[in-house]
């Protein structure tokens, strides 16, 4: 009996000592506590999502530029494909806007040249002639191209469109010296949908176009108004039906 007494006390001495220990733990962590511990654990933590959630956005505008579809802006026939407009070549560059490439003279004359582009076909009829087989043919001027931000609109065409572009080619018909076309989203807003107009006289300076403009509308003469600027960088299309009543506008910015 003695013994059990003994082996009682030890055990409540031991569990005594135990709570003690805990409650004296307990009060050293509340004195010592800093609540700028835990302010930078959560800064710390913090940080990590901010940092990962940044990657994660970087990730997806990095998936976002790659090709959408076939193409470069929009254009004969072709979809959207994003560009980093910093990071394009020039060769990039004359692909997306649908310029003829280095190779140009040399399909056409193999008799590559896109079948949706008759503007193309049109300034290879007017100049193949002179090409050779080691260079290409002495144009009036280079082909341009440039991408374009619609700043006002009204009627029967977009109002928000993702890609816009302009481009001039040399062409010699008649008194007409090159052919305009100017799109948005894949839609020909100049000249038609078929791109077998656009003709106009350009005024040049220092062996480049810089204005052109194309009084008429589809009713009278094929295609709508056009007044492009390329010296104060600014584009204007009109259209008007049979009765001459307003059908849509579109004014562009030149951008690039």
């Amino acid at each position: 009996m003695r013994e059990q007494r003994g082996g009682i006390r030890a055990s409540v001495v031991l569990l005594s000592a135990l709570m003690v220990f805990g409650c004296g733990y307990a009060i050293y962590r509340a004195w010592t506590f800093d609540p700028l511990d835990r302010e930078v654990a959560s800064s710390e933590e913090g940080s990590h999502h901010r940092d990962r959630r940044g990657r994660d956005r970087r990730d997806r505008r990095s998936r976002r530029t790659h090709v959408a579809t076939a193409g470069g802006s929009h254009g004969g026939g072709g979809a959207y494909v994003h560009h980093d407009w910093n990071e394009e070549t020039e060769l990039a560059r004359s692909l997306a806007l649908h310029l003829p490439g280095p190779t140009f003279w040399q399909d056409a004359r193999e008799g590559r040249i896109p079948p949706e582009d008759p503007q193309m076909l049109a300034m290879w009829r007017s100049y193949h002639g002179l090409a050779t087989t080691e260079a290409p043919p002495p144009l009036p001027f280079e082909p341009t191209a440039h991408r374009a931000e619609l700043v006002d609109a009204s009627g029967d065409v977009a109002h928000s469109p993702t890609s816009c572009d302009v481009r001039v080619l040399p062409v010699s018909s008649g008194e007409f010296t090159c052919v305009v076309r100017v799109m948005c989203d894949g839609r020909v807003l100049y000249p038609n949908e078929a791109q077998t107009a656009g003709y106009v006289s350009c005024e040049m300076r220092d062996g480049r176009p810089i204005r052109a403009v194309d009084s008429g509308f589809t009713a009278r003469d094929g295609d709508p108004l056009v007044d492009l600027d390329l010296e104060r960088g600014t584009v204007r299309v009109e259209e008007y039906d049979e009765t001459g009543q307003p059908t849509y506008s579109a004014t562009l910015r030149i951008q690039s």
